[in-house]
């Protein structure tokens, strides 16, 4: 599962999702991405604002809700102190 800031947006975060045709047909998709999506509101309050994309990598499919909320978090985790750190440094650099 990838998680990565993709942008700045003003105020709350906003995830997209990317799932693969790999993922099965179309039904199998969209109940991955509300599972997902799902996960996401859970996580959600360990996020910076910002805007976000979700990436399903291969196995995903097969976690357990337990499991996807877990990955999810974990995820969701590192890519707002990835967007901290980013943040931090922006502001350290000096403009000339």
């Amino acid at each position: 599962m990838d998680f990565c800031q993709a942008g700045e947006t003003s105020g709350l975060p906003v995830v997209g999702y990317a799932i693969g045709r790999r993922h099965g047909d179309a039904v199998a998709r969209n109940r991955l991405r509300r599972r997902l999506r799902e996960a996401v509101r859970a996580a959600a309050p360990a996020l910076v604002p910002g805007a976000y994309l979700v990436r399903a990598t291969p196995g995903v499919s097969e976690l357990d809700f337990e499991g996807l909320r877990r990955a999810v978090g974990a995820a969701a985790r590192a890519a707002s102190e990835r967007a901290r750190t980013d943040a931090d440094d922006e502001e350290g650099r000096e403009v000339r």
